[in-house]
């Protein structure tokens, strides 16, 4: 049912017919988001792809990056795989904002290549900083746009999280020798002295910080040193996510 989903959405886009003239954007609007507010289901979502497709090149672009960013919304809550993010960006990036359609490319590259699959990281920690520095940077260039500040934000704290913790499939600390990875504080180094001024790289500093006073050893079954490693982390990808929208 997922992948049909997708498959039927792909199928809307392709032939949704764009008719009318001169109409009430705000009604079109309210009466769009009257059907997002129906349960969530397959013909509902079918409804409302349809419902868009037929006004969304009438519509100002602020009117609508906002529907479409409500029909992704409406559509996650019932699938979290229910769409292809490439022909989603393919089909709307002439009608929306262009921060909307970059962050739409962003989720395009994480669908296609993720970083993570079954809590185990499917990239390099060169990669994933990287890719934390360029949600970063795709922050800072958009700060004041609250269109996207919520999906951004999530997805900075997302990689930042992994950055510095690891994951469960991909441990930062080794679960039987109870040392720091040497490719993660390879790649770390080398990506302070690129991006030294970066937020990402001031949490990486105040992060080896931290590794420097346990002597990059934990052990994740000991109560007092796993809650000192994840009380710092958490602080860490929090005070990030405040700062790189400062």
């Amino acid at each position: 049912m997922k992948r049909s989903l997708a498959i039927i959405l792909i199928i809307l886009f392709t032939i949704g017919s764009l008719t009318g003239c001169g109409p009430d954007q705000e009604k079109i609007q309210k009466d769009f988001i009257e059907i997002l507010e129906k349960p969530v289901s397959e013909e509902t979502i079918m409804e409302a792809t349809e419902y868009l497709d037929k006004y969304l090149s009438k519509m100002d672009e602020k009117y609508a990056s906002d529907m479409v960013l409500h029909l992704e919304r409406y559509i996650l809550k019932f699938n979290q795989e229910g769409i292809l993010y490439e022909e989603w960006e393919k089909h709307y990036n002439k009608y929306i904002d262009e921060s909307l359609n970059e962050l739409y490319q962003i989720k395009v590259k994480e669908q296609n290549t993720p970083a993570f699959e079954d809590a185990v990281l499917l990239i390099t920690w060169e990669e994933l900083a990287q890719r934390t520095y360029d949600m970063e940077q795709f922050i800072k260039k958009y700060k004041d746009q609250t269109l996207i500040g919520e999906d951004a934000s999530w997805l900075y704290g997302n990689y930042m999280n992994a950055l510095i913790m690891g994951t469960n499939g991909t441990p930062i600390f080794d679960y039987e020798k109870h040392t720091f990875s040497e490719a993660a504080k390879t790649a770390y180094a080398a990506f302070i002295n690129k991006y030294t001024d970066s937020t990402t790289a001031w949490a990486l500093k105040e992060y080896f910080t931290y590794l420097d006073s346990i002597q990059y050893a934990m052990d994740y079954n000991d109560k007092i040193s796993s809650k000192l490693f994840f009380d710092t982390c958490d602080w860490l990808v929090s005070e990030s996510g405040k700062r790189v929208f400062q």
